[in-house]
């Protein structure tokens, strides 16, 4: 896992930590229930692009990223992909029931929804 990214159960775990973002993610949503959920924050759209290739929809997809792979002397390919350009793409598309974007650059990832 080469992306940076903080896990929390609820709502009220986040309002602890960052209540400015929890604050931000009741007024975007149109529902109560995922409140209670788990979801995850990522500290800006790069590291969200890296989760989502290394372990969210591309894995899915069948994409299989194993860390520490040793490519025998060839270049990684991951470190010439334009995670930028990769992740303003992903927001365009992205499910707004599943995705959040915040004021401050942070993404929010829920598999529940909002």
């Amino acid at each position: 896992m080469s992306y940076k990214y903080e896990s929390y159960d609820n709502l009220e775990e986040l309002k602890k930590v960052d209540p400015k973002l929890a604050d931000e993610l009741v007024w975007y949503a149109w529902s109560e229930d995922w409140k209670n959920e788990d979801f995850l924050v990522f500290p800006n759209e790069v590291e969200f692009a890296k989760y989502e290739l290394e372990d969210g929809a591309y894995e899915e997809l069948g994409l299989e990223v194993v860390q520490g792979t040793k490519y025998e002397g060839a270049v990684n390919p991951f470190n010439y992909i334009d995670y930028k350009r990769l992740a303003d793409d992903l927001i365009k598309n992205w499910d707004r029931s599943l995705y959040y974007a915040s004021n401050e650059g942070k993404i929010v990832r829920t598999s529940y929804g909002f």
